[in-house]
């Protein structure tokens, strides 16, 4: 019998996983490699990083997930996932360690688990206290959120004295646990609910695929959670906020309004990305509007909103005998840009830019096309805006960009 291609084995395993895991399933995006090997990437909770598998034509098949930052729950679902694929469609797992924490042992993952997070938010509580605000702990990669308060997690800020709290007592520390327990109960769901609100919402009405479907799914997992215990802290001005951008209308729906009307709103309202937010991408980052839309790709960053857009791209630079200077990359990449380009001098930054217009879509839109470098990586950027005051915004934005 053929043995099925690397392509063929992730696409079963991706369709086994959402015929089981309907409900946990987020996201899934395959990537051919060279060989016949491919990838294929899932998401399994906002908080988590994707899980990674990596399937040959040989028909070995290998899974990376890093579970730390969201907890003992996520790490044994995770491990009983796999233990299901594998039975079902006759995989054979091997261990790189014989040592890691096992799937089944309950203590050895809360014990693992702590042992990551008591140490992580000791070094937050030193950095707290020689001033330093918003520190992330167990946050996904990729975006910074800023915050006055000693810490950000993906369950919201905490202050000083919560820190200090928890740097003692675990049962404080685990506050910040979006999956702690093995069961998915009433706890679990609003936790799930809490990090979309937290870190992904941007807090308006949809507008790019995929916003409206992660306002449904707060609102599908919060009205599943609330029957099975009433009595937890629900976000009852957040919800109602995001069934109002959906005209959701449904019992719960109801019940939300209700509850939100009767009750104080909050001094800091959910979400982080009712704020600027710093993204990063290859090693540059750059403040932008939280409330813009994102996609990412491996080469690129692209975000949006209110008729403004951003596109980000960048590379490491160099050659045989090394690094190339920044200087050599622009003028590489930048000659064309001609002699009236702008340009920008930060420290080791250097960047050159031209604004221009662009009426090709029917619609007179403004352009800056720009370029940054520092000795051993470049990156471009592309800013359309559509209001002409907004070009100070653009070439602020193209300046503001700097290594992450």
């Amino acid at each position: 019998m053929r043995q099925p291609t690397g392509e063929r084995l992730l696409a079963d395993i991706e369709a086994w996983l959402r015929a089981e895991y309907a409900d946990t399933v987020r996201s899934s995006q395959a990537r051919p490699l060279t060989d016949g090997a491919a990838q294929l990437f899932i998401n399994l909770h906002p908080a988590a990083p994707d899980l990674l598998f990596e399937a040959s034509d040989a028909g070995t098949v290998t899974v990376r997930a890093d579970t730390s930052p969201v907890g003992p729950g996520y790490h044994r679902f995770v491990g009983r996932v796999l233990e299901r694929l594998g039975l079902e469609l006759s995989i054979t797992w091997k261990r790189d360690d014989p040592a890691d924490v096992t799937f089944g042992d309950r203590a050895a993952v809360e014990h693992a688990y702590l042992a990551w997070l008591g140490p992580a938010l000791v070094t937050a509580r030193t950095a707290a206290r020689i001033g330093e605000h918003g520190v992330h702990v167990g946050m996904p990669a990729g975006t910074r959120y800023a915050s006055e308060a000693a810490i950000v997690s993906v369950l919201g800020p905490r202050d000083a004295a919560w820190l200090d709290a928890a740097v003692t007592d675990p049962r404080v520390a685990v506050d910040i646990t979006p999956w702690w327990a093995d069961a998915t109960d009433a706890r679990y769901l609003l936790n799930r609910a809490l990090c979309l609100m937290w870190l992904e919402v941007r807090w308006r009405p949809p507008v790019v695929d995929g916003e409206a479907a992660t306002l449904d799914e707060v609102h599908r997992l919060l009205s599943r959670a609330f029957p099975l215990d009433p009595a937890l802290h629900y976000p009852w001005h957040g919800w109602n906020e995001l069934v109002g951008y959906r005209g959701t209308v449904d019992g719960m729906a109801r019940q939300v309004t209700e509850r939100a009307g009767g009750s104080p709103a909050p001094d800091d309202p959910i979400g982080y990305r009712r704020h600027p937010v710093t993204i990063s991408h290859e090693g540059w980052a750059l403040e932008v509007p939280g409330s813009f839309a994102e996609r990412r790709t491996a080469e690129e960053w692209w975000g949006g909103g209110s008729g403004r857009s951003i596109t980000l791209a960048a590379v490491a630079t160099g050659t045989a005998s090394g690094p190339l200077s920044a200087q050599a990359f622009l003028d590489q990449v930048a000659g064309h840009l001609g002699a009236d380009a702008l340009t920008h001098r930060e420290g080791a930054v250097l960047g050159r830019a031209r604004m221009t217009t662009d009426s090709s879509s029917g619609v007179e839109v403004g352009v800056v096309e720009g370029y940054a470098a520092v000795t051993g990586s470049g990156a471009a950027i592309r800013i359309l805006f559509d209001d002409a005051e907004d070009w100070r915004w653009a070439l602020d934005t193209w300046r503001a960009l700097a290594p992450g």
